[in-house]
């Protein structure tokens, strides 16, 4: 965010993509020039750093990453990453867990703090998605709980050892509710997206990305679809982010083809409403990119810095291997005029590593 790339609905100009900036395609890459003196190469396939986390059940395996920013005044670190175990599709240890920032690629489990941040009474907890609240000074965690139903959670932290019990937000039948993100814009002003697959799972035909809102991140409007689809391919896992200085929300998702949990492929979309997108043509990322994503493109989260124009991303992704899917977690730090650069073109031969690995399966699907 499935083999071949598809065309999409609606493609963004290049023009549109970065001001000034013109874009060339070449066998393997893109250029990216602000004239014809000065190119900038933007590699592909992309540079990653696998991420050693230190999970509860000791496999470091995780997926579903989702990261925010905290004032300095909150905590030491300023970036906080969730995730969730799942050692080789192990689903009882998937629940949420927090770990800071100590570089680009260091990611402690911070002092005090005991993981899981929650534990379910039964079932499992997955897709976390934070956001940092300025008005009560906390940061809050959404998730999904699994049981005989789909159930949106919040807690909220007053501090990286502090969390609140947890309250329902939001609710659905299986598996209306996949991997909702939150937005906070400003002061009453909140939105969440999130995947409904029909009461199929992962599995389905189709797939559709739709909208609620709220006054104050706890009680929801009732949801709307969007327009964030593609013809044969559908979201499965989506985090939106507001990029204020561009007045734009981005979107970065995986995507299946019908019938198929098994992602090859993340996504780009952009908006200026959040309700209608513009999805462009080439991929974030492919599996085979690197070997820990030899066979699956997962579950994805990024941050903008508009200080230094760049945006970091996380995946998650897995190979397969002694007859067992293994999970990991890598990062990616760029321009954004690279990552632009890189999704204006779709790939030569559509981009997708062939795998060979059995399908995921609604049971075994994060």
């Amino acid at each position: 965010m499935l083999s071949t790339h598809l065309p999409v609905v609606s493609r963004t100009t290049l023009a549109r993509l970065v001001v000034g900036i013109s874009f060339v395609t070449t066998l393997g890459s893109v250029v990216a020039c602000s004239d014809a003196s000065s190119p900038v190469k933007v590699p592909y396939p992309p540079d990653l750093r696998v991420l050693t986390l230190e999970t509860f059940d000791g496999s470091g395996q995780a997926v579903h990453p989702d990261v925010a920013l905290t004032p300095l005044a909150w905590a030491p670190d300023q970036i906080q990453l969730f995730a969730t175990p799942y050692p080789n599709g192990d689903a009882s240890k998937e629940n949420p867990s927090l770990y800071t920032g100590k570089s680009f690629v260091d990611w402690l489990v911070p002092p005090g703090v005991m993981n899981p941040i929650a534990r379910p009474v039964t079932g499992y907890l997955s897709d976390p998605d934070e956001v940092f609240n300025p008005e009560t000074n906390e940061l809050w965690l959404y998730y999904r709980a699994v049981t005989g139903e789909n159930q949106i959670w919040l807690i909220r932290g007053s501090a990286l050892a502090t969390w609140s019990s947890p309250t329902l937000v939001a609710s659905g039948i299986n598996h209306t509710i996949v991997s909702p993100t939150v937005v906070r814009r400003g002061t009453g002003d909140w939105l969440m997206w999130s995947v409904n697959s029909g009461t199929t799972g992962c599995t389905s035909n189709t797939t559709t990305v739709e909208l609620r809102r709220s006054s104050d991140g706890i009680s929801w409007s009732n949801p709307v679809t969007t327009d964030l689809a593609e013809p044969n391919l559908f979201a499965w896992h989506i985090d939106v982010e507001w990029i204020p200085s561009k007045q734009e929300f981005w979107a970065v998702y995986n995507v299946k083809i019908p019938g198929s949990c098994t992602t090859a492929e993340l996504h780009f979309a952009r908006s200026t409403d959040g309700l209608h997108w513009e999805m462009e043509p080439g991929p974030v990322l492919t599996r085979g990119t690197i070997p820990a994503f030899a066979d699956i493109v997962y579950r994805a989260s990024l941050l903008y810095d508009p200080s230094t124009d760049n945006v970091t991303l996380w995946y998650s992704g897995a190979r397969y291997q002694n007859g067992r899917y293994d999970w990991r977690i890598a990062t990616e730090r760029l321009p954004a005029s690279q990552l632009l650069g890189r999704i204006a073109t779709t790939l030569p031969g559509g981009g997708s590593a062939v795998t060979t690995a059995p399908p995921l399966t609604d049971a075994d699907a994060p």
